[in-house]
């Protein structure tokens, strides 16, 4: 089945794109939001320090002093909260600031800018325990409905600090600020931004994928064309190689032929002279049954006159056999007639044209008509034996299979240099077909052996072997989804062991 090259190009592509945007959109927010907060994060810090040099040591200070002893409760009624809180709105008008908390370091909370959370503890807020250990806090949080001073905002993105504050004396934070400031205008420019940077990016990728894919069209027309005629050229190779080897067969096949041909012909013209011999004789016989059948029927002799005719009939030589030779000799032809019409039965079984039918076969029967072909021009010095179990039917292409079971079985008769002998064994194994051709010839090198496969591949004289036997096989096997093995050693013979399926794959490629 041809690769769908375009349609997974496509996908891949699509799919390596989408995933490179939103890598490249997730950056660049990370990026962005990273920058932002750096940026946001030194911007609360000197608006802390601002508040520390405008309000630590005026409010906070002694503010931080009076809690120790103080309840929450009391620390909501403090007599400096609303001086406090009107000089923090002082400070905050006009700015992006929308709340501010003071913390001591037992986490209690000293100051709000919304009231009622004033004495609450935050010991366990993370951002507190950071920044109790030296270390400034920032993250980005979002508020569905948020207390800012002396307003309520809703569905606001905001940027929340804890930032450490000292007193100059010891080296641990006596207190702890949080800061929320708005951060929605900025997140919705980058909203902007990144959809525009989306659209650049798709555009760019998709102009990307509209040229690679003009070329990959391109590319998978060139590829089929050149798969096509790669095909049309296996096939023009596999005819000539299967033409070559029937070339090869010629010899053989016409000495099967010719002796038929030859007491054929022979007995024939034996059989035309007994009959002119046996013409006279005949006619006599023919004139004598037309006398006595013109006798009335009481009459029981029969007088002759030979006349003239004494010197012809005592001419006449028959020893009253001739039928019986003539009818042997015919005989003789039909049983050399027999034997020609299944030489060309055979030979058309082998040979047929239709190379692309898939049918259930008997390869039993099929073996035996390549055994038939093959043993015309194999040496009797050679013994074909065959081993062959019953057979399952196997959907296969016969015509291509015949062509491996003739190369493989004239490979081996070539490789017996004196008397030996070819083993065909067949038999079943589950839902597979095993077919083994061994001989007892002069084995492969090790060192040819793995080249043995290889199109154009031969060690026989130029002019003897064209090197795509094997090769032809080897593919014909692998497109009916089988497999093809050989096992050789040096002098004591060769084994190619072929593994076909029961069912023939969905398709099987013409060679």
């Amino acid at each position: 089945m041809p690769f769908p090259l375009v349609r997974y190009f496509l996908l891949a592509s699509l799919v390596f794109f989408v995933a490179v945007g939103g890598i490249l959109g997730f950056y660049y927010r990370d990026m962005a939001v990273s920058r932002m907060l750096q940026q946001q994060e030194v911007a609360n810090t000197n608006l802390t320090t601002v508040f520390a040099n405008a309000l630590w040591q005026r409010h906070f200070s002694g503010l931080l002093a009076d809690a120790r002893d103080k309840s929450s409760q009391e620390l909501k009624q403090h007599s400096r909260l609303r001086e406090i809180h009107a000089d923090v709105l002082a400070l905050m008008r006009n700015s992006t600031t929308y709340k501010i908390k003071v913390y001591d370091a037992e986490g209690r909370t000293l100051y709000s800018s919304e009231p009622a959370q004033i004495g609450e503890d935050k010991r366990g807020n993370p951002g507190f325990q950071g920044a109790m250990a030296g270390q400034t806090k920032t993250e980005l949080v979002h508020k569905e409905k948020f207390s800012a001073f002396e307003q309520v905002v809703e569905n606001r993105d905001l940027i929340q600090s804890y930032i450490p504050q000292y007193d100059g004396v010891s080296p641990q934070p006596v207190g702890v600020f949080e800061i929320y400031s708005d951060a929605t205008p900025f997140l919705a420019e980058l909203r902007r931004t990144e959809t525009m940077l989306w659209l650049l990016v798709a555009g760019s990728l998709g102009a990307l994928l509209a040229a690679l894919f003009l070329i990959i069209r391109r590319a998978d027309g060139i590829i089929r064309q050149q798969a096509a005629d790669k095909e049309r050229a296996q096939q023009q190779i596999a005819q000539s190689e299967k033409m070559a080897t029937l070339g090869q067969l010629v010899a053989g096949v016409t000495h099967q032929l010719n002796t038929p041909i030859g007491f054929s012909h022979s007995n024939v013209s034996l059989a035309i002279a007994t009959l002119k011999e046996l013409g006279t004789p005949l006619l006599v016989a023919a004139r004598l049954g037309d006398l006595v059948r013109a006798l009335p029927a009481d009459q029981e002799t029969v007088v002759l006159r030979l006349g003239k005719s004494r010197q012809t009939l005592a001419a006449l030589s028959c020893r009253g056999d001739e039928a019986q030779e003539l009818s042997m000799m015919l005989g003789d032809v039909l049983n050399g007639l027999e034997q020609m019409r299944e030489l060309v039965a055979n030979l058309r079984d082998f040979t047929r044209l239709d190379r692309s039918k898939v049918i259930d076969t008997d390869l039993n029967a099929a073996l035996k008509t390549v055994i038939y072909i093959a043993r015309s021009s194999i040496p009797t010095r050679i013994n074909v034996i065959e081993e062959l179990d019953p057979l399952p039917p196997a959907a296969c292409n016969p015509s291509q299979l015949n062509q491996v079971f003739l190369n493989l079985i004239t490979n081996a008769a070539q490789a017996i240099p004196a008397e030996g002998s070819i083993r065909v064994r067949t038999r079943s194994e589950g839902s597979e077909i095993v077919i083994e051709i061994a001989d007892t010839g002069a084995g492969i090198p090790k060192d040819v052996l793995p080249h043995i496969f290889e199109t154009f591949y031969t060690t026989k004289p130029r002019g003897v072997g064209t090197g795509l036997g094997l090769s032809i096989a080897r593919d014909i096997v692998h497109s009916h989804g089988g497999r093809i093995s050989v096992d050789s050693q040096e002098g004591l013979g060769t084994t190619f062991r072929i593994v076909l399926p029961l069912l023939a794959p969905e398709t099987i490629q013409t060679l």
